[in-house]
């Protein structure tokens, strides 16, 4: 909708896939040692560090159910 790119998160599940995006918080909860935060070790690093730094993912739109998801190879530009 936009003509501005935004970086995104991708979480596929068995049912759905979730589209995120990542929001900063400015403030840290806690004070507490955050790296004992447990974070799933499935993401990837990057996101796993972000998570830990008191970021969070929202979502930008409803799930997509996999039975209503159409996927095409595109050429890369």
């Amino acid at each position: 909708e936009s003509t501005r790119l935004l970086d995104v998160y991708l979480f596929l599940f068995d049912d759905f896939l979730l589209i995120t995006k990542i929001k900063r918080n400015k403030k840290k909860y806690g004070g507490s040692d955050t790296s004992l935060i447990p974070v799933c070790p499935s993401l990837t690093p990057e996101l796993q560090s972000f998570i830990r730094e008191g970021g969070v993912c929202t979502v930008l739109d409803q799930p997509i159910p996999l039975d209503r998801l159409i996927l095409k190879n595109v050429d890369p530009i």
